[in-house]
């Protein structure tokens, strides 16, 4: 028996010069994609109405925006200000994803430091972003959106340690949940195991492979990732909602994979995630 609670989903890059989104998302839709999440170039200055302009041309809905980060948009930042306002534009962009017909925003918990931090930056980072959480689930719960905190690469401050990011999220309370990024996961551990640990606040999936160093955005199955271990995974939680293709190959080798059939791969990866759980 099969429930299909499980749909294939895809990033809609909008505002970026290289990426010519109709034919893009037109592949996308040819391997088995239904639905978008919106990830729009920052430095492109990009209005609402081009951002609903690109997606009725895509065919697909909108179920999601992957919100702003980067330094300015920090909301483990030590600095109160800076905090303030991390969350002030994460809120922002929850209303954004409404007016795009989405309900949920993926959050970038901490930013770079590849030569790390004391303990000390450490703890204060940690007791910002709680209370940072804390306060976009309180926004969430009155807005209908839900903020997905990413799993990130290990040279973030935060966010690499699942355990750490479910404690975080546990103690915020309200519409949080977590975005569970398979390449990034692949980088630090084991991919599956990390993603059963989180799952009572899985609440979206950014499915893509790499070789286990950088984070290469690659198909599924096209790198070291368990894709098969992910897929019983999501079957045995349970796990409802959108499994993201977050990958930005061109046209020409998505053509390539489709000629390849590499959609029967994909549809065998959805079948298993939505077959029922082992008993």
């Amino acid at each position: 028996m099969v429930n299909m609670s499980v749909n294939l989903g895809t990033v809609a890059p909008i505002g970026f010069d290289h990426i010519h989104l109709s034919p893009w998302l037109a592949c996308l839709r040819e391997l088995g994609c239904t639905v978008v999440q919106v990830y729009r170039n920052q430095e492109a200055n990009v209005s609402l109405s081009q951002m609903k302009d690109a997606l009725s041309a895509t065919g697909m809905p909108c179920d999601s925006l992957h919100g702003v980060f980067g330094e300015r948009y920090d909301p483990s930042s030590p600095d109160e200000n800076s905090r303030r306002f991390a969350v002030d534009s994460f809120k922002a962009e929850a209303d954004l994803a409404i007016e795009l017909g989405g309900k949920l925003v993926v959050v970038h918990c901490s930013t770079i430091r590849h030569e790390g931090v004391s303990e000390d930056q450490k703890r204060r980072r940690l007791k910002q972003l709680i209370r940072s959480a804390g306060e976009l689930g309180e926004y969430g719960a009155k807005t209908g959106v839900t903020f997905a905190f990413e799993n990130l690469p290990a040279y973030h401050v935060i966010g690499s340690d699942v355990a750490e990011l479910l404690d975080i999220l546990n103690l915020a309370g309200g519409n949080v949940g977590v975005c569970f990024d398979t390449g990034h996961a692949n980088m630090v551990g084991d991919a599956p195991r990390m993603m059963r640990q989180v799952a009572h606040k899985l609440a979206y999936v950014h499915f893509n492979d790499n070789g286990g160093v950088n984070d290469d955005h690659d198909m599924p199955g096209l790198g070291t990732l368990d894709t098969d271990g992910i897929a019983r995974g999501l079957a045995d939680i349970r796990y409802n909602g959108t499994l993201m293709l977050e990958v930005f190959y061109d046209v020409d080798r998505l053509r390539r994979l489709i000629d390849e059939g590499y959609a029967d791969r994909l549809r065998r990866i959805l079948a298993t995630a939505n077959a029922q759980p082992h008993p």
